[in-house]
């Protein structure tokens, strides 16, 4: 965690009341994989959004209960009170005490957070919370990276290209005076097929590109564009990756 205070180690870093956990998670139910994500504001203001990405997600709900778990152990150490927003209010009852016959698993995990949540002076939950963009877009990032690891594995590629597909549809792109530009962030271009996102560039900038490289399921940057260019057929977007230069 990075200091709060300047000059001064994590580990002596003052507590604060009136802490604000924010959590966030997308789940895709097939593959299991889910993107998590979570942030703690104090008196000091927002801090960094965290993600990890999870391959057992099983729920949605025991995947923000997962989340929940990581933020709680960065704010253990600053927040003495704590304000914890979920965007399931069915996590939230669960949370409170409640129980629910269909979600066994996640009030196993809601029992695991009881001796962490206990070492706070109070905690108060809130649902229905609609993530800020920046955490909804983290979240979303954490999920892709996840969905092309599951793709590697060949009996999901086709699911999770289905997935992508539907991701693309979500994105937005500009055009500006050099080229196109994917949600505002990332310079996306099919010639020379390249793309600045993390899904495709972090993974795969150490594996070669006659390997695993090769194989690989475009980025929903890639595929927004190429269809927004007239390419429609799920196996000609698949094999997108096979044109990218080494």
């Amino acid at each position: 965690m990075e200091p709060l205070g300047r000059d001064r180690p994590a580990a002596e870093a003052p507590r604060r009341e009136g802490c604000r956990l924010e959590v966030s998670a997308l789940l895709e139910s097939t593959t299991h994989v889910a993107g998590l994500g979570w942030r703690l504001t104090t008196e000091a203001g927002p801090g960094p959004v965290r993600t990890r990405t999870l391959y057992r997600g099983r729920t949605r709900i025991f995947s923000e209960l997962t989340a929940l778990r990581y933020g709680l152990r960065e704010a253990v150490a600053v927040c003495p009170v704590l304000e914890v927003r979920l965007p399931d209010p069915r996590a939230v009852a669960l949370l409170s005490g409640g129980s629910h016959p269909h979600f066994a698993r996640a009030e196993s995990s809601v029992a695991g957070l009881r001796p962490l949540l206990s070492r706070f002076r109070s905690v108060r939950f809130e649902g229905l919370f609609e993530p800020d963009p920046e955490l909804r877009h983290a979240v979303g990032e954490a999920l892709d990276t996840g969905l092309h690891e599951a793709a590697e594995r060949q009996e999901n590629r086709a699911l999770v290209m289905e997935r992508i597909i539907e991701r693309a549809k979500e994105v937005v792109l500009e055009r500006d005076a050099t080229g196109w530009v994917a949600n505002g962030r990332y310079r996306v271009s099919l010639d020379p097929l390249r793309c600045e996102c993390p899904a495709w560039t972090t993974r795969w900038s150490r594996a070669p590109i006659a390997g695993k490289r090769a194989q690989r399921l475009p980025c929903k940057h890639l595929v927004a564009l190429a269809m927004h260019e007239g390419i429609s057929v799920p196996a000609d977007l698949a094999a997108l990756a096979r044109r990218a230069p080494p």
